[in-house]
């Protein structure tokens, strides 16, 4: 009996299995030697070209974040040396230390110009010239100026004090005899006297405008009253005076001449010293002149009181 085979199925299910496997092993191959050979060509160590020593280093890739953060790029910074910024120079300069001025050991000497003007013949306040010697001219011998009284103090020597520019005065103060007194401009008459303060205004003093700035160089003349018509002046105590006082001289500019008073004399009309009291001088110095002695009504008072003082300080 011959026997005719069937067709299991087990027997026909083997062969497709079979060849199932074998297609996925096959795949899997591809796709393994597929991402092998994805990478470009690289060139041979021996042939790369070597990259220029003087250009900067391409920025840095991006570094993969497996937390997915955004990545960082890390710089690279040029080989040493650096090269200098341009803008560095210009923008931050490099001090520069200053060379040390070397002082003067002692300062410049002070020359004393001349006054404006030759010292006119000034009488006091309220009084007719006197008629005393006139002072020297420049280029003349000076005229001997008479002596002091038996008692009195000369022209001490006293430390050089810087002159001050010329401003104009506006107040004289005695702070020894509690006088503060607004100053005005004098000038002279047609007989070439000193034209006074107006008597109606007791408080009142003046300055001659037309010779020495109070605190210049040379001598200035101050005057006011020792009385007036409405009552007693300005000056009244000035007689009381003593030498080491002072009298501030206050300025437009705010600045003050202080004077210290050396002498304090009382000179008779018919006697009075004009190159003593008006005469130049090489220093600042400064003169207070009014009225004193016995009174009469006829030719007034008979005597002139003079305070002489010389510039010590300044503020």
């Amino acid at each position: 009996m011959e026997t005719v085979p069937t067709n299991s199925p087990t027997s026909q299910t083997f062969p497709a299995v079979k060849h199932i496997v074998w297609a996925l092993v096959a795949g899997t191959v591809l796709v393994i030697t597929g991402l092998r050979d994805d990478r470009p060509p690289q060139p041979p160590a021996a042939a790369a070209a070597p990259a220029p020593p003087a250009a900067p280093a391409p920025p840095a890739a991006p570094m993969p974040n497996p937390a997915g953060r955004p990545a960082r790029s890390v710089p690279v910074w040029p080989a040493p040396p650096y090269t200098a910024l341009p803008y560095a120079a210009a923008e931050h300069p490099e001090p520069r230390t200053p060379a040390l001025v070397r002082r003067p050991t002692a300062p410049p000497a002070l020359v004393p110009r001349p006054p404006a003007r030759p010292a006119p013949l000034l009488p006091a306040a309220g009084f007719l010239p006197p008629t005393g010697p006139a002072p020297a001219r420049p280029g003349e011998a000076p005229t001997a100026s008479p002596r002091p009284a038996p008692g009195r103090s000369t022209l001490p020597a006293r430390p050089a004090v810087r002159p001050l520019p010329p401003v104009t005065p506006t107040r004289l103060r005695i702070p020894s005899l509690k006088v503060d007194a607004p100053l005005m401009k004098l000038g002279l008459d047609a007989a070439g006297a000193l034209k006074p303060p107006p008597d109606n205004n007791p408080v009142l003093a003046g300055w001659y405008a037309g010779g020495t700035v109070p605190g210049a160089v040379g001598t200035a003349v101050t005057a006011g009253h020792v009385d007036t018509r409405l009552g007693p002046g300005v000056f009244q105590t000035l007689a009381l005076m003593r030498t080491g006082a002072t009298v501030e001289i206050v300025r437009e500019d705010l600045s003050t001449a202080v004077f210290t008073v050396y002498a304090v004399e009382t000179y008779g009309k018919k006697s009075f010293p004009d190159a003593k009291v008006y005469g130049p001088s090489a220093r600042p110095e400064l003169r207070v002149i009014t009225c004193g002695g016995v009174y009469d009504k006829k030719s007034g008072y008979r005597d002139n009181v003079v305070v002489f003082a010389s510039l010590t300080a300044s503020r």
